[in-house]
């Protein structure tokens, strides 16, 4: 049994062994990045993430998280535990105390001296630099390699030290200092470099005596450096854009070609977007711009551009050569004995775009074709490509096209060109190639203007600020507009559909055009009738009265007599055959003479010009006749209202005219002939009159115009009052009083009836109220309700407000409701009167007789009184029949329980045989005319004394 045990130890103990990572026995780690040298242009703390994190690949998946310190503070994190290791640490003797260093450094740096730009200090110009005041921080592990660096070149320095390198910089810029030891990745701004002392290797440090981690980091940069041997350059180059063997500045000798030649006139052409002039801010713009005027401002010279408005660079290279410019913004090597190129500055890729169906060998005999803008780069293509062939286009769009026809086997295009200047969607049978061609972009310099130091001293400059063609183009992308397709490009890829879409649209829009006619025809001409409708008759009569203004003319409004009877009788076919027969009539008549038109149902309108032949003619309106299926056995007959119109009443709406000629229509009794009325001045001044009651009605209202009358009611057994009638006055403050039969009706068709019936109503419970009050005898009020108020919803609601405001008994209270408005078809009167009864109201039936089915109405409506129509009681003492229908009326009622009154009582004759007729009420001008509240009263407190 114990061999068994340790036989199971020693596996599991093998199975843990082997299990472990190789490198790490931790799975995370804390690092701590020395940044005092950590600033915007030397970013090394980035840096040093992107090291040690390359370096961890290689581990089982360790994680480093990392956080920045000073040197001082970075040491006591180490101590405390804070951080496993520090990185980004130079090594020094003096701190071999408190740390550990692995064994191989972790990255690479290189020292330099900057100098401000305005200090006469040039490149590696050691006379210069003696004894002058360098700033480097406190305690800096970089002095020692400064020291053997001033030894080994002979000269002097005076150390002044800081806390920070900002404070370092600060003390450049305001002149206190003549140069600033740090690590060299770029120049920060405002300086420029003045030696570089060498590279400088970056280690791991870990706490004193902390052998386990310190392993760990060896075998993991062991391992780093047999994966990646030259990690630490790689790193560095990717990261810092210059590399160190290219950073140089100006030497003395610069220096004197600057001194010599410090202004350089540059000619610029217009190349969106490398190059641009801005017109909102008056300058020139552009990638190329930033990176010239970079090049300049380090080498200390002013750039003064020259425009190139023929934008023809063999133009652009005669003025250069005729003395009119020293510089050409853009060359692709030397171009002449009189021009000599600087280094590129940046590249250029030229994408190849050809015939889809056509491989394309860059290394063979071909024709090629670029714009004229860009001719620059013909010599860099005679040098490298010598078996092609290249042809000059005037514009990018001319050379796809060339290309697209087999003019050119490919066309070159700038990356920028391609992505704002043009689409393949114009040209789908193109495509771009797998194979492209880089372009150096240079400077090119004057021989005859410029010093022969002057492309030397560039060089340098560029050495440093050499942009890569991915970067260019990553910029030109960001600055640039992306090409939009234009109209021109669609329609030409797409010219063949076009022809097809532009036939099928022709043959839509002639279609559309014929049908939109048709209908506009139908649209002017009545359904039934197919004659004019009011629609086109309204915009016919805008035109003639605009182009005839001097001309007075005749309006008829047409109808036909008792059509809803024809309707009625006949039927709806037989009413329309009707319509259709009037039409044709009217038509006849006013064809060529004047506008004709079917406004609404069976409501014709003429209009023709006023004179004595057309007078006639309407006239003869009398002499049309129409029959039922053309027999005698049933006559149609025809009434015609006509309006003028007269020259000064051109400015009135043609609506004013029809309602005028309906008005004369209306007046027009209801004989069996056709007849023809005219509007008179009477009925203008009527219509005027109604105008102004309608303007001064709600003054009227608000100043308090409108008074209630009462007419009184008559007990017929007792001869006593039994109640009265409210009625409404107007007294009006100019004027006196106005006829009720000159307002009510205005009222009643504009609806403001509704208020007076309010105003009547709350007048009338307030002397109810009042009386009540006073213990003074009272009689039952019928109060009104008219027409108007079934739309109301809230028409009980606010009575029953207003009955409750006054504190009045309903039993004073009778609702009077005209027979009239009761009307087949409409069920809103008869379900007021149930909603009045359901609240506690009597209710009167008012001119009982004169409507459509009064015997009907009082088998169905809860009645409480019925007011006989006085047309019945005006000739019961001559006429038998009058009498017989009074007699019965009263006895029906009294058998249903409903009580009768007679309005319109003026004889004793009447009062008599009403009395024997058994009426329970009479009213009219034999007892009394309507009282105003004063005299009511006095009647009332007369009566019950």
């Amino acid at each position: 049994m114990r061999k068994l045990r340790n036989a199971l130890f020693i596996i599991l103990s093998a199975a843990i062994l082997f299990s472990a990572p190789v490198y790490a026995a931790k799975n995370s780690y804390k690092a701590g990045i020395v940044d005092d040298y950590d600033c915007e242009v030397n970013d090394i703390s980035e840096y040093a993430k992107t090291c040690i994190i390359k370096a961890f690949e290689y581990t089982d998946s360790a994680r480093v998280e990392f956080n920045n310190y000073s040197i001082s503070a970075a040491i006591d994190a180490l101590n405390s535990g804070a951080v496993d290791f520090i990185t980004m640490l130079p090594f020094d003797e003096s701190l071999t105390a408190y740390v550990d260093y692995t064994a191989k450094p972790a990255m690479t740096g290189f020292l330099a001296l900057f100098t401000p730009a305005d200090k006469q200090i040039y490149y590696e110009d050691y006379r210069s630099l003696n004894g002058k005041k360098i700033a480097m921080l406190h305690n800096s592990y970089f002095e020692s390699t400064l020291s053997q660096y001033a030894q080994r070149h002979s000269f002097t320095y005076s150390p002044v030290y800081y806390d920070t390198i900002e404070h370092m910089t600060e003390a450049a810029s305001n002149g206190n200092i003549d140069a600033i030891l740090m690590p060299a990745t770029t120049s920060p701004d405002g300086m420029r470099l003045a030696a570089k002392l060498g590279r400088i290797n970056y280690y791991c440090a870990v706490k004193k005596g902390n052998g386990e981690i310190l392993n760990e980091l060896n075998n993991i940069l062991a391992d780093y450096e047999i994966n990646d041997p030259f990690n630490s350059s790689e790193n560095y180059s990717s990261f810092f854009r210059i590399p160190y063997q290219n950073m140089v500045a100006l030497t003395y000798n610069d220096a004197y070609a600057v001194k010599n030649k410090d202004t350089i006139r540059i000619f610029v052409p217009n190349n969106y977007p490398m190059v641009f002039y801005d017109v909102s801010d008056g300058k020139y713009e552009g990638i190329y711009i930033d990176i010239v005027e970079q090049i300049a401002k380090n080498a200390g010279l002013t750039l003064e551009y020259v425009a190139d408005d023929i934008n023809d660079f063999e133009v652009t290279a005669e003025s250069v050569i005729q003395g009119k410019a020293d510089a050409i913004l853009s060359v692709s090597g030397t171009t002449s004995e009189i021009i000599k190129a600087t280094d590129p500055y940046t590249s250029l890729s030229f994408m190849s775009v050809a015939d889809k169906k056509k491989e394309v060998d860059p290394e063979q005999a071909l024709s090629v074709g670029i714009t004229e803008a860009d001719r620059w780069i013909m010599e860099y293509l005679s040098q490298s490509h010598p078996n092609w062939t290249v042809r000059q286009f005037r514009s990018i769009n001319a050379m796809l096209w060339a290309a697209d026809h087999g003019r050119v086997d490919t066309a070159l295009i700038s990356s920028p060109d391609m992505q704002t200047k043009t689409s393949l969607i114009a040209h789908p049978g193109l495509e771009i190639k797998d194979f492209s061609v880089d372009i150096p972009v240079c400077l090119g310099i004057s021989r005859t203007t410029c010093p022969s130091e002057t492309v030397t001293m560039l060089n340098g400059i560029i050495k440093n600020l050499y942009v890569p063609g991915e970067e260019f183009e990553s910029k030109a992308y960001m600055l640039s507009h992306t090409y939009v397709p234009n109209f021109r490009d669609m329609l030409y890829a797409n010219r063949l559909l076009l022809i097809i879409i532009l036939i099928l649209i022709g043959l839509i829009m002639a279609f559309l055009y014929f049908r939109a006619v048709h209908f506009r025809r139908l649209a002017r001409l009545d359904g039934m009738t197919r004659i004019y409708n009011g629609r086109a008759f309204f915009e016919a009569w805008d035109k003639i009265s605009a182009k005839n203004a001097d001309k007075k003319y005749l309006l008829a409004s047409i109808d036909a007599k008792n059509f809803k009877l024809v309707n009625d009788r006949f039927g709806t076919d037989i009413g329309d055959q009707i319509l259709i027969s009037l039409a044709k009539k009217i038509e006849k008549m006013f064809r060529g003479k004047g506008l004709y038109c079917r406004l609404q149902g069976d409501s014709f309108l003429a209009l023709t010009e006023d004179t004595p032949e057309n007078r006639e003619l309407i006239q003869s309106l009398e002499d049309m006749d129409i029959h039922i299926h053309d027999s005698s056995n049933y006559q149609v007959h025809i009434k015609a209202g006509i309006c003028p119109i007269t020259k000064s009443g051109r400015g009135t709406p043609m609506s004013t005219y029809i309602d005028r000629a309906n008005i004369a229509k209306k007046d027009i009794s209801a004989t069996n002939q056709n007849d023809v009325l005219y509007f008179s001045d009477e009925d203008l001044e009527r219509l005027e009159l109604e105008s102004e009651i309608e303007v001064d009605m709600v003054p009227a209202l608000q100043r308090g115009d409108f008074i209630a009358y009462y007419q009184p009611k008559y007990d017929l057994t007792t001869s006593t009052i039994c109640g009265a009638e409210a009625l409404v006055r107007w007294d009006h403050k100019d004027n006196g009083m106005i006829s009720p039969g000159l307002f009510v009706p205005v009222f009643e068709r504009n609806g403001f009836i509704t208020e007076i019936d309010f105003c009547v109503y709350e007048q009338t419970l307030k002397m109810l109220k009042k009386r009540l009050m006073h213990n003074l005898p009272v009689a039952v009020i019928s109060m009104n309700v008219s027409r108007c108020h079934l739309s109301e919803k809230d028409f009980v609601p606010k009575l029953e407000a207003l009955i409750e405001k006054y504190d009045v008994p309903k039993k004073y209270i009778e609702m009077e409701i005209t027979e009239s408005i009761f009307s087949e078809g409409d069920s809103s009167a008869k379900e007021l009167v149930y909603t009045l009864k359901s609240h506690g109201f009597a209710v009167s039936m008012d001119d009982f007789g004169s409507g459509y089915s009064s015997l009907n109405l009082l088998r169905v409506m809860p009645i409480d009184t019925l007011k006989i129509d006085k047309v019945f009681i005006e000739d019961i003492e001559t006429s038998e029949k009058s009498l017989t229908i009074i007699q019965e009326i009263i006895a029906m009622a009294k058998r249903i329980n409903i009580k009768t009154i007679c309005e319109g009582i003026e004889t004793e004759g009447q009062r008599d045989i009403l009395k024997k007729a058994g009426c329970d009420m009479a009213q009219g001008y034999f007892y009394s005319r309507p009282l105003s509240e004063q005299n009511f009263e006095t009647l009332l407190d007369k009566e019950n004394k």
